[in-house]
């Protein structure tokens, strides 16, 4: 594109004109700075946000435009849009409305109104921010169909709706001129353009410069190639053109060019927001309540690949940000236990990520870490992610006890695994090793240690060997009987206290205890003792299932719930606690899956099975 810095043509009359003449015409005195217009920052960028490539100003960050060529929508759905979306000049086939309690708005002049009476999109727009409209509330989706002037402009004017509200030194008098009479010429046609009712040589003038916004739209319609197009990378040109006829440059003297890199909502109407910029974080705070307003509660800096500054901008939210760090630490695989340097940490207000490695999250997982530590899950919420635990725990123990009952090994696999395959118990907790183990493989991606699949910290796990192996011995642990089973002793081991009790941990201890820590608070090796929710929900469903075996053994619901069952349904429970807490102060599941071996061998010594 031309860089209208310099003289433009009209390509109407012939005339040439140069921007300082528009500026003065706009009642400013003809541009003095030395700095030429071209030196205004580049705001506006096009990105991949979630799968979709869409437009964004850094001065805006929570503002996204998306633009598809042909791109409409009922009536009846942009009444029901997700709250924050504004829809442009025909995306939405319905009249103009304005909902401002669901914060659902469409600008437009072509459906559900007469159309010689209406406001183009561009001026809508205009009107609404003049009437003190403020978008930094929420994250707001903008949606058109086709880059034309009249949309660009609309674009425009929402993105800045901050400088022109708080009426800043930019031409002011020259926008809305230009606002207007691309307006009469959208809606009433180039004939009607003396209804703008400019005086002659303004209106001359605006008139060349939407001739000049408009050069490029015109040739690559004429030449049949608009179809072709990327629409954002062309409306950010033009978006760029409008902010060096309307702004000086002296008016970016503290621009600081803030890249938006995540942001998730916090309890309160509050943000904890992610952001890359090369200024320090108390230089950058004017600038971040500028953009955010009074919701922004925690701001993460980064300032370098995996090194962040963390500040909390909200003096006034509940608590500090020892839970942020402490999750954090949980969460980042740079962070391990015995390392008391490389971690996250700091003040109450201010601190930043493990000083000597930086951090291996992503920016997306920092703000969820940092909305899980600040935010107490509901009941509601726990229970779900117990309920979606038991969903998974059944689809893995399902296959295996259909195995258990109706798998009959041809003689020729008896031969694999010393014979042990003859015997559907072995075949059962192999195969729930087998399905463990692939979800664990997918679901442990990039966060294995979350799973306990690491090696041990600490060591004051050990305090709890006693408990596990005295709740284990009261019947915290299953056994079946295998009496009967025609192999030697350390094929009985291999099963009984190797093969059954890695099943159950690696079951209940790491899949069912990492996915309920996802959200949740749990102990480190060096952390104060406390009962979690992970430890608790784990517990409880490693009790029901030694519960249904029980109902197995017995055949009968009512011999379940006699004192004896009860009471070992009450020890599988403790038991499972005792382990989780294992599992929670080691970071590991080699030390639970050690002490059920443990109390395993125990059991089986004391019930005759084993020597």
């Amino acid at each position: 594109m031309e860089d209208n810095s310099k003289e433009s043509s009209d390509p109407n009359s012939g005339n040439r004109f140069s921007m300082s003449d528009v500026k003065a015409e706009a009642g400013n005195s003809p541009r003095t700075d030395p700095s030429p217009p071209t030196e205004l920052p580049q705001r506006y960028v096009v990105k991949d946000i979630g799968g979709k490539k869409m437009l964004t100003c850094l001065e805006a960050p929570n503002l996204t435009v998306l633009i598809q060529a042909g791109f409409t929508v009922s009536a009846a759905t942009a009444r029901k849009a997700p709250p924050g979306t504004i829809y442009l000049d025909g995306v939405a086939l319905s009249e103009p409305f304005l909902d401002h309690e669901k914060k659902i708005y469409n600008l437009d002049h072509h459906e559900g109104c007469v159309r010689t009476f209406t406001l183009a999109t561009c001026e809508q727009a205009l009107v609404m921010i003049l009437k003190g409209l403020d978008l930094r509330d929420r994250e707001w989706q903008i949606y058109a169909n086709e880059p034309d002037l009249d949309t660009i402009l609309a674009i425009w004017l929402i993105i800045n709706h901050q400088r022109i509200s708080r009426k800043e030194p930019m031409h002011l008098r020259f926008l809305y001129a230009l606002v207007r009479l691309e307006g009469v010429i959208d809606a009433l046609g180039l004939e009607l353009k003396e209804f703008s009712a400019l005086p002659p040589e303004h209106l001359r003038r605006t008139q060349r410069v939407i001739d000049f916004l408009r050069k490029d739209e015109i040739q690559l319609k004429k030449d049949g190639l608009w179809e072709e197009v990327d629409f954002l990378e062309y409306t950010a040109t033009i978006l760029h053109k409008i902010d060096r006829i309307i702004y000086k440059s002296s008016e970016f003297t503290d621009f600081k060019g803030i890249k938006e890199l995540a942001r998730v909502d916090l309890a309160g109407d509050r943000l904890v927001v992610v952001v890359e910029s090369d200024t320090g974080i108390y230089e950058l705070e004017p600038h971040l309540n500028n953009l955010y307003g009074t919701r922004l509660g925690l701001v993460l800096l980064q300032r370098s690949p995996g090194t962040y500054t963390l500040r909390r901008m909200d003096l006034f939210m509940p608590g500090d940000l020892e839970p942020v760090y402490e999750r954090l630490n949980f969460i980042d695989p740079v962070v391990r236990c015995r390392s008391q340097n490389n971690r996250w940490g700091g003040s109450s207000d201010i601190g930043g990520s493990p000083r000597a490695t930086g951090t291996n999250l992503t920016p997306r997982e920092i703000a969820q870490a940092c909305r899980d530590a600040l935010q107490k899950p509901s009941i509601r919420l726990q229970v779900a992610g117990l309920l979606k635990a038991a969903l998974l725990v059944t689809a893995i123990l399902a296959p295996a006890e259909v195995l258990r009952l109706f798998w009959h090994p041809d003689a020729w696999f008896a031969k694999i695994l010393f014979g042990l395959t003859l015997y559907p118990a072995f075949d059962a907790a192999l195969l729930v090793i087998v399905l463990t183990a692939v979800f664990l493989t997918i679901l442990s991606y990039r966060k294995s240690w979350q799973y306990g699949l690491s090696l041990p910290l600490g060591t004051s796990w050990w305090l709890i060997l006693p408990g596990a192996v005295l709740f284990g011995f009261l019947g915290g642990i299953w056994q079946p009987d295998i009496s009967t089973w025609d192999v030697h002793l350390y094929k009985k081991i291999l099963f009984l206290i190797i093969t059954l009790p890695l099943a159950l941990e690696l079951l209940f201890r790491s899949l069912v205890h990492g996915l309920l820590a996802r959200s949740a608070r749990i102990q480190h090796c060096s952390s104060h003792w406390f009962l979690s929710w992970p430890t608790v929900g784990s517990a409880f469903l490693y009790a029901v299932y030694i519960g249904y075996r029980l109902l197995l053994s017995s055949g009968s619901l009512a011999e379940v719930f006699t004192a004896w069952t009860t009471a070992n349904i009450f020890s599988a429970f403790a038991f499972g606690i005792a382990v989780g807490l294992v599992r929670e102060r080691s970071q590991s599941i080699l030390p639970a899956f050690l002490f059920h071996l443990i109390t395993a061998a125990v059991v089986a010594a004391a019930n005759g099975l084993l020597p």
